[in-house]
């Protein structure tokens, strides 16, 4: 069996806490507290990790393109659909609890904007892996052709375009433009680190790290993968983005990055926390407003709620990954 890469784990561990936690404490209303905001604001490039993790474990084009789109739609696009029903069932059956019961359920799946939101009702995360899905195929595609990688370079540009536009595709599918482009750079860097030795590589990425870290004090930008919001200046999100991706990871590749026990396990089956953390932190809320438990703004139902998700979740690991239609994990 080959050995994992603990450096990836762990940085997979930690954006999947980053993640849930945000979703956590959207749902508690706490998000505009001083200390999130402060940790948004240097981990913004949380999202744009695991396209740039994905590009640095490409290994190119391996095979006919049917073969391969029948991988990806079984590994990507099925826990999509998957996931997506069940959430749907799960929301629709909590808000069928209301006092208004079925009508109200029916009227917030008829506001739901599915289509020109990208978002499933219930597990809206979901919409990482359409995205995921979409640039897996599109940069198998331009791997194809020779030199056409070379395009990618303008992704970013198309992407700042589109967002200036109103961002109109549907699925927010104007994010796979700056998601290929992570994709490439994780190639990218692959190629530089695998031709570098530990020594300089590690200096290296010490001062990329040291770029990110100045750049995101005194010329901040940041691009969210989700809307593909650009916050400032394009020139200064295409700067600091790389550099806290290359700088960061360079770093834990190049040091002998030890196993972090429930962090990097949360990092190995990351599919499992991602697809479903969501539905139950809104069953959480859920059950909280039908009960009339005063739980917006409050820090202990904030921590109850990380702890019976990553509980549940934890739990649930072993299940899941035996049913590959959930997990994505068939066998070749």
């Amino acid at each position: 069996m080959e050995k994992r890469n603990n450096a990836f784990d762990l940085l997979c561990g930690l954006c999947i806490l980053r993640m849930v936690t945000l979703h956590a404490i959207c749902q508690t209303q706490l998000r505009q507290t001083p200390w999130w905001k402060e940790t948004m604001l240097w981990t913004f490039f949380f999202m744009s990790f695991f396209f740039f993790k994905a590009g640095y474990f490409n290994k190119g084009i391996t095979g006919e393109a049917f073969p391969y789109l029948q991988d990806r739609v079984r590994r990507l696009f099925v826990p999509y659909l998957s996931w997506g029903i069940i959430g749907f069932v799960l929301a629709f059956f909590w808000l069928s609890l209301f006092p208004e019961g079925i009508a109200k359920a029916i009227g917030k799946v008829q506001t739901f904007t599915w289509l020109e939101s990208g978002l499933t009702f219930g597990n809206g995360p979901l919409w990482f892996l359409f995205s995921f899905f979409a640039t897996y195929v599109l940069m198998h595609f331009i791997e194809r052709i020779p030199y056409l990688h070379w395009i990618v370079l303008l992704f970013p540009a198309i992407g700042y375009w589109l967002f200036k536009q109103g961002n109109p595709l549907w699925f927010f599918m104007n994010n796979v433009f700056c998601g290929t482009f992570f994709f490439y750079i994780g190639k990218v860097w692959r190629h530089i680190l695998d031709r570098l030795t530990k020594h300089f590589a590690l200096f290296i990425s010490i001062l990329l790290f040291i770029g990110f870290v100045l750049a995101n004090i005194y010329l901040h930008g940041e691009y969210e993968m989700k809307t593909n919001l650009w916050v400032g200046p394009f020139w200064k999100v295409l700067l600091i983005m790389p550099l806290s991706l290359m700088g960061i990871s360079g770093i834990l590749l190049s040091l002998p990055t030890p196993r972090v026990p429930f962090v990097n396990y949360v990092g190995e089956h990351s599919m499992v926390y991602f697809v479903m953390h969501y539905p139950i932190v809104l069953s959480y809320a859920y059950a909280s407003i039908l009960l009339g438990h005063p739980f917006r703004k409050s820090i202990p139902d904030l921590i109850i709620i990380l702890i019976i998700t990553f509980t549940l979740c934890t739990l649930a690991v072993p299940l899941v990954e035996r049913v590959p239609w959930l997990s994505g994990r068939w066998k070749k």
